[in-house]
């Protein structure tokens, strides 16, 4: 299908990785209908990270934690009158249809805008969509590909490339505030995962140890996380001295760090995927979690048995045992909590990370080398 659309949403109401994984589709949006205007509805989080996409006109915001009782209802009420009053071209719904909750919900909004034309993933359950894109489960096809399929039945093309986002330059002045004792080239080491999947959290040691080889190459070392992650932080600030900033840096700061760093590492979490969109050299963890789906744009899955190929420079690291995905398999959730083992992730061990890091390092440049990254589509 391919025809002239005004008014464009996309609705992806998810936290920081998930929505990152949608950028590469609002960018094959934004070059298909140059002149549309193209509306996000997310959640507050993803909202902050769509505050740095051009390929947004208009971000919408819908809080799933807001929807609960009687002022749920007032809010949900209000959020479909204001879709009703868009007149929407077309909608893409960029989510699986997985639990009953989440079919009601975009079932209703979509219902809500009176769109003539409504894109999405239908497992089956997919009947109120005008334009159904076959769902075959978590993993059949990363996230991301998912996302570019869904707007390549709108007419646009899935060749699309970062970054991403654009960075303020007032977010650029205070990361260079907050890293004016860090050497250059720096790695940024993120150990946290948020609080949903806990399963995906490697040893903080494990970083520790990463992060003493690491310094012993050269490398400054700059952990970041949230205020709640401090302690995992810790033993990495004490193990090298690393510049902690955790609880230090809102999205658009966070992106300013992240741009600079001459690799960034971590399980499998909002800020790899950030780091990936940002077209930075990344280093991914993966364990419980369906490395398949969730691996970060751009990126090449690896194994200990199967390094990745000479000039990789985004790279999902896991372990291939027979009980790993336990975590969104198929079209079901599975196990956010993993196992109490979590072999599948926690013998990664440090010493094949670490290799693998300087790997990395050794094979792509800095972002001085690079020379200044466009942020313009």
């Amino acid at each position: 299908m391919r025809t002239r659309f005004h008014r464009l949403l996309v609705v992806k109401i998810a936290d920081l990785g998930d929505t990152v994984l949608v950028l590469p589709a609002l960018r094959a949006l934004r070059r298909a209908f140059p002149e549309a205007r193209i509306d996000l509805l997310t959640s507050p989080v993803g909202a902050e990270l769509a505050a740095l996409c051009p390929d947004i006109d208009r971000i919408r915001v819908l809080a799933k934690a807001d929807l609960r009782g009687i002022s749920g209802l007032v809010t949900l009420g209000r959020t479909c009158w204001s879709l009703a009053r868009a007149r929407y071209d077309a909608v893409v719904l960029l989510h699986h249809l997985t639990t009953p909750a989440g079919r009601w919900l975009y079932r209703l909004l979509l219902a809500a805008t009176r769109s003539p034309v409504t894109v999405g993933l239908d497992n089956g359950t997919g009947g109120f969509l005008t334009h159904p894109i076959p769902d075959r489960g978590f993993g059949a096809r990363a996230e991301w590909e998912y996302a570019l399929q869904a707007v390549e039945a709108l007419g646009a093309s899935a060749e699309v490339s970062g970054p991403y986002l654009t960075i303020p330059e007032s977010a650029r002045q205070e990361a260079a505030r907050l890293l004016a004792t860090v050497r250059r080239p720096y790695v940024v080491i993120h150990p946290g995962v948020g609080s949903f999947a806990p399963a995906r959290l490697w040893s903080a040691e494990y970083f520790a140890a990463v992060a003493r080889t690491l310094v012993h190459a050269g490398f400054d070392v700059v952990v970041t996380g949230t205020a709640h992650e401090a302690a995992r932080a810790r033993p990495i600030r004490e193990a090298v001295g690393a510049v902690d900033l955790t609880g230090r840096t809102k999205i658009p700061v966070l992106a300013a760090v992240l741009a600079d760093a001459a690799l960034v590492i971590g399980s499998d979490c909002g800020v790899i995927h950030l780091a990936a969109a940002l077209a930075r050299p990344t280093l991914a963890l993966y364990g419980p979690t369906n490395v398949e789906a969730w691996r970060p744009l751009d990126s090449i899955i690896a194994t200990p048995e199967h390094p990745p190929p000479p000039g990789a420079r985004i790279v999902a690291l896991t372990r291939r045992i027979p009980c790993s995905p336990c975590c969104y398999v198929g079209y079901r959730i599975g196990r956010p909590h993993g196992c109490r083992v979590r072999s599948c992730l926690l013998d990664l061990r440090f010493d094949l990370v670490a290799r693998q890091a300087l790997t990395l390092l050794a094979n792509t440049r800095t972002p001085a080398a690079d020379g200044e990254m466009s942020d313009r589509r």
